[in-house]
């Protein structure tokens, strides 16, 4: 396994007031009570909401596609070449939507030179494991049937979606089938059981979420298949036979050692992995590239990876 760490020691002024408004925002509504299908719905529709007067910019295209029962939509900037990534976003399994991802799927589509296709998989609580699962097989079998190789397909996902490109790319490895040229994972979340020492060593530097309250949403959402399952927690697959795999993760976020632990089974398993640790950000900070200047490297790394 190849570990870059990236970033001064010391944050600038504009990372701190961004980790004190998510602190503010998200971690603080992070200490509520015991997780439940109409909290989890409503913390859902409250994003939703706030997400409805995000743009992009006027290079960006969008265009809206369905496969079979879920929505979807294609980005894409300028005359992109050939090729795919396909996005899984993040949001806990249980909200978010390709529209609130946009920030990271247009800059992914610029770097890569691809056309991006980010879909709306079924989500918590209305919908259980493996529901995610078997719509992000779902989607990669219909870039399959309309001509795409799996050598032109690239999955990525942030937190729940980097956990389900890995859970993804286990099922197509189990079945036999062709499998995505690569991975790409901004802090994925895959292992919904919280393990890790950086549950507990990153606890207050954390500036989104609270590790209690996480620990307690992957327990609800394994509670019918365990938190042990490979398909729930990758951290827990076979990883023999997987692509390439570009993982990120920042030095302070809960969810470092579940970057550092798929990258290292992978190098383990003869899978070339490299792992970029950025210090100080915040979760899935390319997300943030916006806002932060220092989340934009990576989307360089991410231009180099995929070539």
């Amino acid at each position: 396994m190849i570990e870059h760490v990236v970033g001064p020691s010391l944050p600038d002024l504009r990372t701190l007031v961004v980790d004190l408004v998510l602190r503010v925002r998200m971690k603080r509504e992070g200490r509520r009570g015991p997780v439940t299908a109409d909290g989890l719905r409503q913390s859902a529709a409250q994003l939703e909401r706030a997400s409805e007067g995000l743009r992009v910019p006027p290079f960006v295209t969008v265009e809206r596609e369905t496969i079979g029962p879920l929505e979807a939509e294609w980005l894409s900037v300028g005359k992109p070449g050939p090729g795919v990534v396909l996005y899984f976003h993040g949001g806990g399994f249980f909200m978010c939507s390709p529209r609130t991802h946009r920030a990271a799927t247009w800059r992914l589509a610029r770097a890569t030179g691809r056309r991006v296709l980010a879909i709306a998989y079924r989500k918590a609580p209305d919908h259980a494991f493996p529901a995610w699962v078997d719509d992000g097989e779902a989607a990669f079998r219909w870039l399959l049937d309309r001509g795409y190789r799996p050598a032109d397909v690239v999955l990525a996902g942030d937190s729940a979606g980097g956990n389900i490109a890995l859970a993804v790319t286990h099922r197509l490895r189990r079945q036999g089938s062709p499998l995505p040229a690569g991975l790409i994972l901004f802090s994925p979340w895959v292992d919904l059981a919280c393990t890790g020492a950086s549950y507990r060593k990153n606890a207050r530097r954390e500036s989104m979420f609270e590790a209690d309250a996480t620990r307690s949403l992957g327990e609800y959402l394994t509670r019918a298949c365990g938190p042990r399952d490979p398909e729930a927690s990758p951290v827990h697959a076979d990883l023999s036979g997987f692509p390439r795999m570009l993982v990120f993760a920042s030095s302070s976020e809960i969810f470092l050692d579940d970057a550092r632990t798929i990258a290292a089974r992978a190098h383990l398993a003869g899978v070339p992995a490299e792992l970029h640790v950025y210090r100080n950000m915040p979760h899935a900070f390319p997300l943030l590239a916006g806002v932060l200047p220092r989340a934009k490297p990576a989307f360089e790394t991410v231009a180099r990876f995929v070539g």
